[in-house]
């Protein structure tokens, strides 16, 4: 129960915006759906069951027919027929709306049959309650307004009835007819106010009950000792989850393994507060799944924010929270080859510069960047003679991107195939379709240039670092952004 307390108190003020990704509910993924490119957006509700906004763009093809379906890992009941999407008449995109019904590792099949054939793509979406809905101030205070002319209503009739109701017509009611109406009111206003009291603690139950099933991430705790950085997982729901007795006595159910998604069970990163001028992406290793650790490069002192993402067998994605205090300088291994890495630095706006010369240009749109609408993260990675750079596959991809608010309330670890684990995609693969945690990577790009799909969740000052692999080693650029409010929702 302390723990309950502890983890609920210190996490408050974030929870609300954690989902998969710490403040970035929607998912985007691009990649193919059998011989069609596809860019796939799926606004997830914060409420579970809700309705999710399903847009999908199928770049340089005018499909048949675009359907989307969505499914729930481990799911015995039948599949729902699929939902036919519409045109938007924009961008050559299509959009529905979908219910998801249940809470946890879903998935979005989207399926184009057009010219070329037909294909699908699963899309997998953590769906989790995460915010819980206001209600209007005003709108309330007219129905107490309304309410208490109801009460009195009901009293008056209630009074009316004894004093009046069986009395001949001209006839004065008795002073004992009176007394008894009155008591009549009393006893009326009483009941009344003993079904409003009942009705509002059956409400406030109900409410503690949503908060307390609110999605939130397992606790986690981070030290540093000697050059190692610890990440370990204090939840207990994790630490006992294969006491069957004491998960059922509390009401919670049991969660599956963790599973590596490009080849890692965590990825970790530490950015320093204040400044981001120091990001490290590490991968450590564990034996017993609650306790990592992994050698850390040079890294200055300061404060650091802590994210862990890890996969459950089920596809289930978390991004665990902590925080992080350096207080010297670490000296750590010097940072070579492999795929951990750490950068220190400022960061550009649009130009930044690898140690060798080499650039990386951020292909930047003349529309200014606006909350909800597509980034554009678009970046040319270029040899410092001009010629464009041949990046390695980095973890099985060609790049990746951390995006993370200035405040910390907004971060996210981005692929060119999206915001998607590539572990949760092959959970929802058909079973002997061959289909693996290595397969639909997104594609190799021999002339430099790589692609993340995303939108900016909330308005704000961001910092984007992208990391390429070049010679064996992971390179980092940084780029800062500046997010305006989105458009306005009518």
């Amino acid at each position: 129960m302390r723990r309950t307390i502890a983890r609920t108190s210190g996490l408050a003020a974030l929870v609300l915006l954690c989902t998969a990704h710490v403040g970035s509910p929607d998912v985007w993924y691009e990649g193919d759906a059998g011989p069609y490119h596809v860019i796939v957006h799926v606004q997830v509700p914060g409420v579970i069951p809700g309705i999710a906004d399903i847009t999908v763009r199928v770049v340089g093809d005018t499909p048949e027919q675009v359907t989307a379906v969505v499914n729930l890992a481990g799911a015995t009941a039948g599949t729902p027929p699929p939902d036919v999407a519409k045109p938007t008449g924009f961008n050559d995109g299509y959009e529905t709306r979908l219910w998801i019904m249940a809470p946890g590792s879903n998935s979005v099949t989207v399926a184009v049959r057009g010219a070329r054939g037909s294909g699908t793509a699963v899309v997998p979406v953590t769906a989790v309650a995460n915010r819980r809905l206001p209600f209007d101030r005003r709108l309330g205070l007219l129905l107490a307004g309304v309410g208490v002319f109801l009460l009195a209503g009901i009293v008056s009739i209630a009074g009316a009835a004894v004093r009046d109701g069986v009395l001949p017509p001209g006839e004065t009611p008795s002073p004992r007819r009176l007394r008894s109406a009155r008591r009549v009111m009393v006893g009326t206003a009483v009941i009344a106010g003993l079904l409003v009291y009942g009705g509002n603690a059956w409400w406030s139950g109900e409410d503690r009950v949503f908060q307390n099933q609110m999605y939130r991430p397992f606790s986690a705790v981070a030290s540093l000792r000697d050059d190692v950085v610890h990440l370990d997982i204090t939840d207990s729901v994790w630490l006992r989850r294969e006491d069957t007795v004491w998960l059922r006595a509390h009401g919670l159910p049991r969660w599956s393994s963790l599973v590596p998604d490009h080849g890692k069970l965590m990825h970790l990163f530490l950015v320093r507060e204040g400044d981001q001028g120091s990001l490290a992406h590490l991968h450590p290793v564990t034996t017993d799944s609650v306790h990592f650790s992994d050698t850390l490069s040079a890294l200055p002192a300061g404060r650091y924010r802590v994210f862990a993402d890890i996969v459950h067998a089920t596809g289930f994605t978390q991004t665990l929270l902590a925080s992080l205090d350096v207080s010297d300088r670490v000296s750590g291994r010097a940072i070579g080859p492999g795929d951990d890495a750490v950068y220190v630095g400022g960061a550009g706006m649009g130009l930044d510069t690898l140690p060798d010369g080499a650039t990386v240009t951020w292909r930047r749109s003349a529309v200014p960047l606006a909350a909800g609408s597509p980034a554009g993260l678009s970046f040319d990675v270029r040899e410092s003679n001009g010629s464009p750079a041949v990046l390695e596959p980095y973890l099985g991809m060609a790049a990746h991107a951390v995006v993370e608010r200035n405040d910390g309330s907004v971060f996210v670890h981005l692929h060119p195939m999206g915001t998607i684990s590539v572990a949760s995609q092959a959970t929802f693969s058909t079973p002997g379709s061959g289909r693996t945690a290595d397969m639909n990577m997104g594609p190799m790009m021999p002339n430099g240039h790589v692609t993340f799909p995303y939108a900016f969740p909330q308005p704000g000052r961001y910092r984007i670092w992208v990391q390429v692999k070049r010679d064996g080693r992971v390179e980092t650029a940084a780029f800062d952004a500046t997010v305006g409010p989105g458009p306005v929702q009518g």
